[in-house]
């Protein structure tokens, strides 16, 4: 499960990820972050967003539809970052393949 405690963003970090994600990789990554950040909202967070305890998909639409802007791609990541942790967004989006190396590198330090 993903933590919500995570308080201090690395900035430099955020801007370094977005650099990395390539113009055409940014729908696979909206995606795989609101459906990570959906799946482990808490209850109350899923209500208060849709109305219902269960409005999953609503949920997945009105944020994906929230970060299709491309000038909110650094408030996605930092959102990310805030929500899953710098170690679990990148880790996340090292899965997708196209910046692996980049990101791989970016965990270790």
């Amino acid at each position: 499960m993903i933590s919500m405690t995570h308080d201090t963003i690395d900035l430099d970090l955020v801007d370094q990820t977005v650099a990395l994600i390539p113009e055409q990789g940014w729908t696979q990554v909206r995606q795989v972050i609101v459906t990570t950040l959906v799946d482990n909202m808490p209850g109350f967070v899923l209500e208060k967003l849709t109305g219902t305890s269960d409005g999953f998909d609503r949920a997945e639409e009105i944020l994906y539809d929230y970060y299709q802007l491309p000038e909110l791609a650094n408030e996605l990541i930092v959102d990310a970052f805030k929500i899953m942790g710098a170690t679990s967004c990148l880790e996340l989006l090292s899965s997708l393949n196209f910046i692996e190396d980049e990101l791989q590198t970016m965990q270790q330090q």
